[in-house]
């Protein structure tokens, strides 16, 4: 073999050494790559059940509000019988101490 037959089957063997190194470079990146998208799409699974418990959270916080504002609703009509009933009795209380006040119209005489 001549020396330039010699220089290229060294050439080739490098280049062909080279390749391989890339081959597995790029095998290895694939995996990491595969495996990223693994954990990536875990991590979108948790998230949209993450999303759906607070879809549905949220519904029921909203059921609560409604019965929490229904509950608040039939407390102030309450609290205005309340305040109307005391009105009542502050003004028959008045008319008592009114009566009491005047006497019963007999005058005690001894």
């Amino acid at each position: 073999m001549a020396d330039d037959d010699l220089d290229r089957l060294a050439l080739l063997e490098r280049l062909q050494a080279q390749q391989e190194r890339l081959n597995a470079q790029l095998i290895e990146l694939t995996a990491r790559l595969g495996e990223e998208q693994g954990h990536h799409a875990e991590a979108l699974f948790r998230a949209d059940v993450a999303v759906t418990r607070l879809d549905q959270e949220q519904a029921l916080h909203a059921e609560r509000l409604e019965r929490y504002d229904a509950i608040l609703t039939r407390l102030d009509a309450e609290s205005a019988r309340h305040a109307q009933r005391l009105e009542r009795l502050d003004t028959i209380l008045q008319a008592i101490k009114a009566l009491l006040e005047r006497g019963n119209g007999h005058s005690e005489t001894a």
